[in-house]
């Protein structure tokens, strides 16, 4: 007796006939009448009875039905199973300057708790990774200061302080005013992301409230480009200290407190609807407590150098 004699037997006794059996399992009706006929000969008892409406169950039929059912529903359970808790795909996506910071070292810890999982990962702009992932394109997402939203849940993971960022030469210049006054900066030719960014607007919202409005000197959309060009001694940037990671130039930026202190929340964006995947949700899981432990660390790394 194999289980495809069972699942054969059992969708006959459902649909009460071979012929209707036979075109819901695609299979030819004769090659369906040979797998129950051997089944009948490995039990020594008739188990279906043929008329003119279909096909009935006999008593022994009735009594195998039953543990039939079980078996099956078992098989389907464990299959599922060992389907979840073996490799698929987990995508996250990461800011450019969490990727930069901390990318390697979180996937490269979630390899380790799953080295069958296809791991993909996605870096942009944090309103991007939003999108990609309540369009369902992602299964995880750790960004900056997320806009609430019923198609997301979301764990704090790290608040992050923003300094002024200036080349050595104009950190000097600037040092005897330290901390720069938020009403100062808008005498600075800042250099800011393109909308819309999280940081960005945390520093305008900071400087209404002292009846500034900055005036940027120049708008860029790539944060490589304005670190780059803060390390060049050609402006001044709001950012925050891991912000550096995106320049070989790292030396030669020098962050300068700010009064009052800014600073922008990291958090961790997972899909509302949850997944349905047993490795995932685990990796979901491991996601937020091992990206929080690396950015802990990296703050406190940032603070001593």
């Amino acid at each position: 007796m194999d289980l495809r004699q069972l699942r054969y037997f059992s969708m006959v006794a459902h649909l009460g006939s071979f012929s209707r059996a036979a075109g819901v399992l695609n299979v030819s009706q004769p090659a369906l009448s040979k797998q129950i006929s051997g089944l009948e000969d490995h039990l020594g008892k008739r188990l279906l009875v043929r008329n003119g409406r279909g096909a009935t169950l006999t008593e022994a039929g009735q009594n195998l039905l039953k543990h039939a059912q079980r078996i099956l529903e078992m098989v389907e359970v464990a299959e599922s199973e060992v389907k979840e808790s073996g490799a698929g795909r987990f995508a996250i996506g990461l800011p450019f300057i969490i990727a930069a910071t901390i990318g390697s070292q979180l996937i490269a810890k979630l390899r380790a708790v799953n080295p069958s999982a296809n791991f993909s990962v996605i870096q942009g702009r944090s309103k991007f990774l939003m999108e990609q992932l309540c369009a369902g394109s992602l299964d995880a997402a750790i960004v900056f200061k997320p806009t609430p939203s019923p198609l997301v849940n979301v764990t704090h993971l790290v608040y992050e302080d923003l300094f002024l960022m200036a080349s050595p030469r104009a950190a000097r210049s600037l040092s005897r005013h330290s901390p720069i006054s938020l009403e100062s900066l808008g005498e600075l030719p800042l250099i800011a992301p393109t909308r819309p960014n999280s940081i960005r607007n945390t520093l305008e919202e900071a400087m209404r409230r002292v009846n500034k409005i900055p005036a940027f000197a120049m708008e860029i959309d790539n944060l490589e480009t304005i670190v780059d060009m803060v390390s060049r001694d050609q402006g001044f940037a709001v950012l925050s200290k891991m912000a550096r990671n995106l320049s070989d130039r790292k030396v030669d930026i020098v962050p300068l407190p700010l009064s009052p202190t800014l600073r922008t929340e990291v958090c961790l964006v997972v899909p509302s609807r949850g997944s349905s995947s047993q490795a995932n949700r685990q990796l979901l899981k491991l996601t937020g407590r091992i990206a929080e432990e690396l950015l802990q660390a990296a703050l406190l790394q940032q603070d001593a150098s």
